[in-house]
């Protein structure tokens, strides 16, 4: 390998992945790649990992062309040498905040706090798709007995008036609970 070609990986790791890297162990220093969220945590971080290297990229090159300091040239290295400053940076503040201990520092207490009513929000939906669903089906039944079956129409518009009060105080209930 000679040294254009490393130059030329180095370069690509430091525009594609390196400072992103080093900004997600900064933003989440508790995150480990291994245990039982380790696939899940690699596979974000790889993610993150690159918009944010790119997004950094495109930033600094802009802010430097912007300055007049930078035009995209091979032989003008600075982009690179400014984003190895600032991986260097951003593992400086990831060393400090633990993002490369042994043991994982604690996440911060609003990081795990649920938001308000978080715990619940899965059977408030399950309930509310089962009012969409009876309501859905109410529609239909006062579609099909139209003027065929008047009765049955009337008893289905006022089962969907019903419906549709218990719905409207399901959600209201659901207001209040979240406000206290």
């Amino acid at each position: 390998m000679d040294g254009n070609t490393a130059f030329g990986a180095l370069s690509i790791l430091l525009f594609f992945f390196v400072p992103g890297y080093l900004l997600v162990r900064v933003l989440w220093p508790e995150w480990r790649l291994r245990g039982e969220k380790a696939l899940e945590r690699t596979l974000t971080t790889v993610a993150l990992a690159l918009v944010l290297s790119l997004a950094l990229t495109i930033l600094t090159g802009f802010v430097l062309g912007n300055a007049g300091l930078f035009y995209a040239s091979a032989s003008d290295p600075l982009l690179e040498a400014i984003l190895a400053v600032l991986s260097l940076a951003l593992f400086g503040i990831g060393w400090w905040r633990g993002a490369f201990a042994r043991t994982p520092p604690q996440p911060s207490p609003l990081a795990e706090a649920p938001l308000a009513g978080e715990e619940d929000a899965e059977e408030f939906t399950a309930r509310w798709e089962e009012f969409a669903r009876d309501e859905r089906r109410l529609r239909h039944e006062i579609r099909v007995a139209g003027n065929k079956a008047p009765a049955d129409a009337e008893r289905a518009r006022k089962a969907l008036d019903d419906l549709q009060e218990r719905r409207r105080s399901f959600e209201k209930a659901r207001e209040d609970s979240l406000r206290s």
